[in-house]
Parts: C-alpha cells; structure tokens; sequence
C-alpha cells in the first residue's frame, strides 16, 4: 500500500511514499544497522565512494519538516551557528533571527528547527525531514544505527512544513535565502508544488548565483493518478530555469534497484536533470515518546523525496573533494557523468535526465576546471585558455597582474604552435580584476573603479579620496583605448558605498570583506589567498560609516571570484 501526502489548498507539499515490509567493497563503516543499508549502497557504490571523498567541508540546508537535532544518530552533524550565544534572546550575528544556533523554523518562527508533533499530526510527514537528514548525514562510525551517505558533512535544518506536511511559498523562499546567508552548499528541496511563483524562482536564482546547488524532487504521482509528464504539467520548484543555459535547479527522478522508473516518479525532458534510487531506504526518524514517536528510525521510505536526498549527499561527496566548485560545477559534473538507462525505460526514454547518477564517474572527473595560460613562440601576448578551449587574452601586464602575483618567471607560460592556437575557439579578452585597481584609458582623464564583471564606475577627485584616500593614484593603471569596449558603463560613484567586488577591512579590525551587491562577505580561513587576493587589493581603514548587512562567508577557492585559477 502506498500512501502520498496529497496537495490541498496550500502552495507545495512534501512528496512522501512509505510502504510497508513485504562486489568487492572498500571503505565499510561499521554501523550496526549498516546491513540493512549494503544492498542499495552496494548498488550507489558507495564503498568506493567513500575511498574518494566523504563531505568533509560541506554544509547541506535540508528545507522541510523538521530535522531531530537531538537524534543521537545525527546530532554531531548538525550546523552550529558560531556567531550565536544560545538563549541570550539577542541576534549575535546580526542576521535576523535570534538564536538560531542550529537552524531555524519558519513554521513558528523560533529557533527550534526540530520537527513538531501534536494533535492531527501525520507521522509520515513529521519524520520526513530527519529521513531526508539521515540519508544524507547520518553519523558513521559511532556504534550506533546507520550511516550516511555524507557521514562527514554537516546539516542545516530548516523547518518550512507543518506537521500534516504542508508549507507555504512565502516560508520557502525566506528559509533559501536563509540558507544562502547562512553559508549552505547544497539546498534539499524534497518537496512539490504546481503553482508557479516568481518570488520562489528568484529565490533559487539567487542560490544559483550565490554558487549555491539546488537540489529538487520531480515529485510523485497523487493518489490513485498516474505519474506526471513534467513536460506537459510542470511542479515546483522542479521545473524551474531549464536543462540548457539556466539550470538552476537539479531535479531528481526515481528509480527502483534495476534502473527502472518508479511507477510513482514524474518525469520529463525540461525538467528532470537525472535520476536516482528512491525506493525501499532505511533512515532516522524523530523520537520523542511523549507525543508517540517511540523510534530512532525509520523504515521502507520511497518517493523522489529520497532519490532527491541521495543525489544530495552525493553531490556533498563531489564537493567536498573540490570544495571550489560551485552549483553549475555540480550540475554539470553529475549530470555529464551517468550511466543511460533509455533501454530499460522504453516508454520514458530522454524523460528522466541524462540517466541513473554515477558517482563515480563524477569522482573521477575533471574537478579542476582549470586552465592554463598559453602564447605563441613569436608573440609576447598571453592568453588564458580555460576547460573548455576558449582562450581569453590578457590585454596588457597591469591585467595580468591584477589576476596573479609576482612577476612572469613565476608563471609557467606554455609555448603552442599555430595550428594548434587556431584549433581553440576566441573568448572575451580578460579585463581588470574588479575591486583591485582603478582604471583610466589613454587620452582620457576619466578615472573608474570596476565592479564584477566588467562593470565601470566613474568617479571624481573627491570621491576618489573619500573611498579610497589620498593616495588613490597608487591604484591607477591605464589601459589602451582599444580596449574600452571590453568594458559596460554603469552609474557613477557618489562616495556614498563602496562598488560591488570591493575588498574592504575597518579601522580597528583584522576581518577582511568582500562588497557584493549592498552586503558584505567575511573571508574566512584561507580563501582570501586561495582566490589569489594580494595585501594591497584591500582598502585599509574604513569607517564604521560604510554599513553593510552579512552575508555568506567566502570558505573556499571560489571559480566565481577568482575564474582564472591554474
């Protein structure tokens, strides 16, 4: 018997299947339940998985029902918000909602994430966010129940259901933006609706931009229907952008043990990205005895909910080997590495994504992105030629060592024939770094500052001196008037805020920030060097005066900030 959790009047419901009970390994955690688990991770190869990666450095924000913080199974892989105090009843980190030192909820507005049960509660759905987080992170190795694909990311729960499963758009939208602010990697999004929101798409666009992967379920067949031709009936948030040039959204069929669509699985060319195992899953379940929650897990779950949750956590894996990679990144290394399941799906054929995820050949791929910097033997201009053969041309040195440090013995240029230079594809020539040097063209007195991309910012003397002082000159490099074009007028500067990609330290302070669209980014950790930023990009001494509201930290190498990296 398969029981759905049915949309009613509100915008998006959790899709939830339950039923009832009718190789050479490698990496093997020792979980005790760990057996009931083998036969499908055998199937996701995971053991392999495992010697290649375990979500060490990702942070994946599971929006649904409720996550059990206290599970015993989970708890050491919750989210910890440093920059809260617990129960002081002040917002420490100055982001809006007080004491949120694991989550939030967006149901009762508290910062008690966990699910809550009480009197028309349906089971299923107060247990589904702690399956979902159970899949995807449960403890390993710890003597106690399951593991989780992603045994060693970390899960920011997010309550945005109620507990008979349902939620509203304006919830969503706010928790994705939390989640962005919050610094989450991966977005789970086990969940369905049918009425298109434009304040929703924003909101994933906005993660997409942030670099941040969304990760949707295409959503099961109601009951007693067929399940859906996305192409012909479309659900939310799974159909949103496309699977061309915006996809910003990856969505998840499912599949049963051999690779055939689950008869409840919605499918669809515009929609569906791939396709992943969604039946017959072992996970946590919220415990609290009180209220008739008497077990730590679950059982027998099915439902793209959960082919959503496992292509989760196998994204966290990809992630965390290259913890640079953003969410096109993602998307496009799981979807260019899976293994076609037409032949098996007749009827569905090109309708469930590029195929069954293959973590492994996603493992394996191409991580660095990179490229290389490369000249002809008889010419002294040097071109970067990124992963896909483009080359871009550095018009000048001040360019290129906007971009890199030193001097040109410490970079290895490679030497390429003609024939072999001709054979890579014209890209846009590079232009200044934004935020690190204020610009003038020849015959021209006009001096910019530069936000990303490409974007100038006339400025006169005095506001020149106010946001970047006396000494402004010092950053002035001039460029050929031929290359003006590369570049997109924007407004003036008033000396009022500093431009988009500006790095800025306060008087008094060692923090450094990055200026994007009226807030700020604190670099943490290295990421200030790993994205090749030199000591005199940053403008010293800033007022307290220039305000700006926080948001995500920059971890990590950023392909975004720094899109040259060799």
């Amino acid at each position: 018997m398969f029981i759905n959790i049915l949309k009613k009047s509100s915008i998006f419901v959790a899709m939830v299947f339950f039923a009832l009970a009718g190789n050479v390994q490698a990496y093997l955690p020792s979980d005790p339940l760990y057996n009931q688990q083998s036969n499908y991770f055998d199937y996701l190869h995971m053991p392999q998985a495992w010697d290649e990666a375990k979500g060490d450095g990702v942070l994946i924000a599971i929006l649904d029902s409720g996550v059990d913080i206290n599970n015993p199974d989970l708890k050491f892989n919750i989210w910890e918000n440093d920059n809260e105090t617990l129960d002081d009843g002040i917002d420490n980190d100055k982001n809006g909602y007080i004491d949120d030192v694991s989550g939030w909820d967006f149901v009762d507005s508290d910062n008690n994430p966990s699910p809550v049960a009480g009197e028309g509660s349906d089971k299923l759905s107060v247990n589904h966010g702690t399956a979902l987080a159970g899949i995807i992170g449960a403890v390993a190795n710890n003597g106690l129940g399951i593991t989780g694909i992603a045994f060693n990311s970390k899960i920011m729960p997010i309550r945005i259901l109620k507990s008979d499963g349902e939620g509203f758009v304006a919830n969503l939208v706010e928790a994705i933006d939390y989640a962005v602010k919050n610094g989450a990697d991966i977005i789970n999004l086990s969940l369905v609706g049918f009425e298109n929101s434009t304040a929703l798409e924003s909101a994933i666009d906005r993660a997409n931009k942030s670099g941040v992967l969304v990760v949707a379920a295409s959503g099961n067949a109601e009951s007693g229907k067929m399940a859906r031709n996305l192409n012909l009936e479309p659900a939310y948030p799974a159909c949103y952008g496309n699977n061309q040039n915006n996809n910003i959204v990856l969505t998840v069929s499912s599949l049963n043990l051999l690779d055939q669509k689950s008869s409840f699985s919605n499918y669809g060319s515009n929609c569906v990205d791939l396709s992943a195992l969604g039946e017959n899953l072992t996970s946590l379940a919220y415990y609290n005895p009180l209220v008739g929650f008497n077990d730590y897990y679950s059982y027998h779950w099915y439902g793209t909910s959960f082919s959503t949750a496992i292509v989760s956590g196998l994204a966290a894996l990809v992630k965390s080997k290259n913890l640079s990679l953003n969410a096109n990144d993602l998307t496009n290394l799981l979807v260019n590495n899976t293994d076609n399941i037409d032949d098996l799906n007749p009827l569905f054929e090109g309708q469930l994504g590029t195929g069954k995820i293959n973590i492994l050949k996603a493992l394996n791929s191409d991580f660095g992105l990179s490229g290389k910097l490369i000249k002809l033997e008889n010419s002294s201009a040097v071109y970067y030629l990124d992963h896909n053969q483009i080359r871009h041309l550095f018009s000048n040195q001040n360019i290129f060592f906007s971009w890199y440090s030193g001097d040109w013995t410490d970079h290895e240029i490679e030497t390429v024939s003609q024939s072999k230079f001709d054979s890579y594809s014209f890209g846009n020539n590079v232009t200044i770094r934004p935020g690190t040097k204020l610009i003038k063209f020849q015959n021209s007195g006009r001096v910019y500052a530069v936000s990303s991309p490409n974007i100038l910012h006339y400025a006169n003397v005095d506001t020149l001196k106010k946001l970047y002082g006396d000494d402004y000159g010092l950053r002035l490099v001039t460029i050929q008037n031929s290359f003006e074009s590369d570049y997109i007028q924007g407004d003036k500067l008033d000396g009022s805020t500093y431009p988009s990609s500006t790095l800025i330290q306060y008087n008094g302070s060692d923090v450094i920030w990055y200026i994007e669209d009226g807030q700020k980014r604190e670099f943490t950790d290295d990421s200030l060097a790993l994205n090749n930023f030199k000591d005199q990009d940053i403008i010293k001494n800033v007022s307290s005066n220039f305000y700006y509201s926080v948001s995500t930290p920059i971890k990590n190498l950023s392909l975004i900030l720094f899109p040259y990296f060799k």
